[in-house]
């Protein structure tokens, strides 16, 4: 049976990848795509030959899954709605705005045994899944991972209200460097953060397994358009400089993941629901260091 997909939300990332994306597959079916905005569904719609549906309910009639592209908040109110109807679903990072939002989905997905996958962007790019083998083959005691765009300055994200907001970087991007770090040097045990004058964020973090790692973020650095680079030793050195990758064909993979997991054809693990949950825990974390008087907090995982 040929899955039939929609897309909630109609924004940059919805119009330039989530659509875009599941259209390339050919084992799918778009069957249209829903916004809390009429006009602007729509305009989206219509281009594309396919329904703009007029309510979110309306949608969730239409189809076999969804991928959500929505506000963390919105993603937490309405992907449990989806979840109890039986739907699949592809959600966004961060995976909840919480740790209980995100709880609150996991447990939805196993209680109403259907298939999700949480879309952590460089967990689906070809060229990162060489890149975190070969620095797992050195058994790395140290990471290194810098992430730096003027994103918030200008651009599609620069009107976005949600990462606009206090600290609303840190839950849009620090999943980025964060998701490579915990691949290669396994979950984070502490978290001491720091936000300079010029917005950039300094994450120092205690591994589990003893390693250490830093990363530097800031989505306010109008020098750049984008800079990311990784980097992992223990005597020898593993380094990634930068990381061009196209948006569309990545979540073309990972709508891929999405239709192994519904056909029972995954381990799970690809999915990246674990990864996505600890990341939540780690952003949160690391929000307290901010405003606390003790440089590391202790990251807190819970069991869905």
């Amino acid at each position: 049976m040929t899955i039939r997909f929609a897309v909630c939300g109609t924004a940059f990332w919805a119009e330039q990848v989530h659509l875009p994306g599941l259209m390339a597959h050919s084992d799918l079916t778009v069957a249209g795509v829903w916004g809390r905005t009429p006009e602007r569904t729509r305009a989206l719609a219509d281009p594309l030959g396919i329904t703009a549906f007029d309510s979110f309910d309306s949608m969730l009639d239409a189809v076999d899954a969804v991928s959500f592209a929505v506000p963390p908040s919105v993603q937490a109110e309405l992907a449990p709605i989806a979840i109890a109807r039986g739907k699949h679903v592809i959600l966004e990072k961060p995976l909840g705005p919480t740790i209980d939002g995100a709880l609150t989905i996991l447990r939805g997905l196993a209680e109403n045994k259907v298939a999700g996958l949480c879309f952590l962007t460089r967990m689906f790019v070809d060229e990162m899944d060489a890149f975190v083998s070969e620095a797992r083959a050195i058994n790395p005691r140290e990471g290194f991972a810098t992430f730096r765009s003027g994103a918030l300055l200008d651009g599609p994200y620069a009107g976005s209200a949600w990462r606009q907001e206090e600290h609303g970087a840190l839950w849009d991007a620090a999943p980025h460097g964060l998701s490579v770090l915990v691949s290669v040097l396994g979950p984070i045990a502490e978290i001491a953060a720091s936000l300079g004058d010029d917005g950039t964020y300094e994450f120092t973090c205690r591994h589990v397994n003893g390693g250490q790692s830093s990363f530097g973020l800031n989505l306010r650095d109008a020098s750049v358009k984008l800079a990311e680079s990784y980097r992992f030793q223990n005597g020898k050195t593993v380094e990634l400089p930068s990381l061009p990758y196209n948006r569309k064909e990545t979540f073309r993979k990972a709508a891929d993941v999405l239709l192994q997991e519904i056909s029972g054809r995954s381990d799970g693990k690809s999915a990246q629901l674990d990864l996505a949950l600890h990341l939540v825990c780690v952003a949160t974390a690391a929000q307290q260091s901010l405003s606390s008087a003790d440089a590391f907090v202790r990251v807190q995982t819970p069991k869905p």
